[in-house]
């Protein structure tokens, strides 16, 4: 999506409504808690707009689920409501605008998805379909084999002729983009705190005054959790149900053999800038698996059980891409994905006094950047924004 084409689709929604409640203030100190994709572009934002910035993470900015992804930047399904579709929409054109502030790898190639299994198969079309119905969607096309082939030469699409191409699908470089977030952060006058767990806030006289860390206190008028699958936790409300374990393999650099994102049997895969290859596994771990992933480790407990997904992943992507049979791994990680209890993102005040704000999302990687846009909006103006209308937390 073209920056015009953004700037205008971003014009055309009833944005703001006052906000009771509050009073309008021109800078505050604001805490960000969690250092993944959807916290740093919230504190770059908040940081841009001339607010006290601090961003603290309990290790290190994108050590948690951010830095264990697919990095696949989509809006392909129909999400419901239709505000959440729309919000899809303007985050692919988000990070168009963000490249006005930070350099960071990407491919914007598009994406190519199909089912083998019938029944799969025709609820992706299905959905396809319900999207370009709606208002406003981003650009999709059902194209044959010998298109798609054209696209991908090393890849079989046994035949299949309805291969939804999302033309305006992307995949970063998830890291790296955090850290040049985090560096202009800084440049803006922010701090980064690693190492710093929250535990608890701080009030004085019904006011909050402080968080206390794992580092001691920081001053702070306005907390806002952008931890993930820590959520519950930290607010001290259950918003999120059980997080799923996305596995995630990233090979050593190989040469060309894949120019988009692949959305394919059994496995999902796309090549970054820098040649590595990054395939994740379609359905996750195992139901079977549980008990040995429990308290949500970030790598496997064994080399064996690793070795066993690393073996699954390879050979389902070796039964129908080519040239595959020299590729090493460089790592293998898990990347636990929070879930909303209703699948809708949350974003917004947790409590009347309107120091304490939640987001968190499935989407974070797609979204990360027009979340951090609105949020640091409506914190800086004292706004609300009617797009996050059926986002809000108070809905628990």
């Amino acid at each position: 999506m073209q920056r015009r084409d953004f700037l205008k689709l971003l014009s055309t929604i009833a944005l703001y409504s006052p906000l009771a409640s509050a009073s309008k203030k021109n800078q505050k100190k604001i805490t960000v808690v969690g250092a993944g994709i959807v916290g740093t572009c919230i504190a770059h934002e908040l940081s841009r707009l001339g607010q006290n910035v601090t961003i603290i993470d309990k290790s290190i900015p994108g050590s948690g689920t951010s830095g264990k992804s697919f990095n696949w930047v989509n809006a392909t399904y129909p999400k419901k409501p239709y505000s959440y579709n729309y919000l899809s929409q303007l985050g692919l054109g988000a990070f168009d605008d963000l490249y006005r502030y930070i350099d960071f790898p990407g491919k914007w190639n598009g994406s190519l998805e199909w089912f083998i299994d019938t029944k799969k198969h025709k609820e992706l079309l299905d959905n396809v379909n319900q999207l370009l119905k709606y208002q406003t969607h981003s650009k999709h096309e059902i194209i044959d084999n010998l298109k798609a082939s054209s696209f991908e030469p090393n890849i079989d699409f046994n035949k299949n002729n309805n291969i939804v191409y999302s033309v305006e699908d992307g995949a970063i470089d998830t890291l790296k983009t955090i850290e040049n977030l985090v560096a202009r952060i800084s440049f803006n006058g922010g701090k980064v705190i690693n190492n710093c767990a929250y535990k608890n806030s701080i009030y004085r006289s019904g006011k909050l005054s402080s968080i206390n860390t794992s580092l001691g206190e920081i001053e702070t008028d306005l907390i806002i959790f952008a931890t993930g699958v820590d959520t519950n936790s930290l607010i001290n409300k259950k918003v999120l149900r059980e997080p799923t374990a996305g596995i995630i393999i990233k090979t050593k650099p190989y040469m060309s053999i894949i120019n988009k994102i692949i959305v394919g049997p059994g496995i999902h895969i796309h090549q970054q800038t820098d040649g590595r290859l990054i395939i994740g596994e379609q359905d996750g771990a195992p139901e079977n698996h549980k008990l040995r992933l429990k308290g949500y480790p970030s790598k496997f407990p064994s080399s064996s059980f690793a070795n066993q997904h690393v073996n699954k992943i390879l050979n389902q992507a070796r039964s129908f891409i080519k040239n595959m049979d020299e590729v090493e791994v460089e790592s293998v990680d898990i990347g636990w994905r929070p879930l909303p209890s209703d699948g809708l993102p949350i974003i917004g005040y947790i409590n009347s006094n309107q120091d304490s704000y939640v987001a968190s999302m499935h989407s974070g990687i797609s979204l990360g950047p027009i979340v951090g846009k609105i949020v640091a909006q409506e914190i800086t103006e004292n706004i609300s924004n009617n797009l996050f209308k059926s986002f809000r937390p108070s809905r628990f």
